[in-house]
């Protein structure tokens, strides 16, 4: 009986895939998209989270505040509809599937390093009121669950930015300077960070965080994310192609 009205369930309630949040078969967690999905892989530049063959680091001479940054996917394919729907759309409960993947590659990336806690990219009390939530934070807080440590809440965004979507990464820096800064500056000294966002394109923003952290004395700043554009999927996660 149990069974049957369970799968009654899912002909009004479709089962979705917990990455992605595609509709898919009774009996898979996951769409087969996403479970055919291909990490990132092999030797990876620790600037920019991209295989060495993607890597633009030298060409665009960046230096980042940030140790390292990490992401198991590229944004493209069903993972970019999983950072839209999360994002835009309302799709909170795929912060967990999200958080596993992420933790699995800081887990394997940066095996020596002790995180005393993790943090989040803020949004201004405007942008959150619009939206509802800040996608970073869930995502940052599920992460910071699933490595037994606290998360906390070190930034704060104090102005809001223009659209970054179609602007380059001199562009991005220049709108994002002044618009960080700490809650209160003892609460990074001498600790080590990782801080998370769902989706890193130029790297600008977790830059800007970073360096607000390391000019206040942490000892140091890592970055994940969900996914990292490439040369093939550098465009706007905020609207879906």
């Amino acid at each position: 009986m149990k069974s049957v009205l369970t799968k009654f369930s899912y002909v009004l309630f479709p089962r979705r895939c917990d990455l992605c949040g595609e509709v898919t078969a009774v009996n898979e967690k996951r769409c087969s998209e996403c479970r055919k999905a291909e990490r990132i892989t092999g030797t990876i530049c620790h600037k920019c989270g991209r295989e060495t063959a993607n890597c633009v680091c030298k060409k665009e001479k960046f230096s980042p505040m940030y140790k390292a940054f990490a992401a198991p996917y590229y944004f493209e394919g069903s993972r970019k509809r999983a950072v839209y729907r999360f994002k835009n759309n309302g799709f909170t409960e795929l912060a967990p599937a999200m958080a596993e993947e992420i933790v699995q590659t800081i887990t394997e990336r940066f095996a020596d390093v002790t995180f005393d806690c993790v943090t989040s990219v803020p949004m201004t009390r405007q942008k959150i009121r619009r939206r509802g939530y800040n996608q970073s934070e869930i995502l940052a807080k599920e992460v910071a669950k699933l490595l037994e440590i606290p998360y906390e809440p070190l930034i704060k965004k104090c102005k809001e930015t223009r659209s970054q979507r179609k602007s380059s990464a001199a562009v991005r820096k220049v709108n994002l300077y002044g618009a960080f800064d700490l809650l209160d500056t003892a609460a990074v000294e001498g600790r080590t960070i990782l801080i998370v966002d769902d989706v890193k394109t130029t790297g600008s923003t977790l830059n800007e965080c970073a360096s607000m952290m390391t000019g206040n004395k942490a000892k140091a700043v890592y970055a994940a994310a969900f996914t990292v554009t490439n040369k093939k999927s550098a465009k706007s996660p905020h609207r879906e192609k």
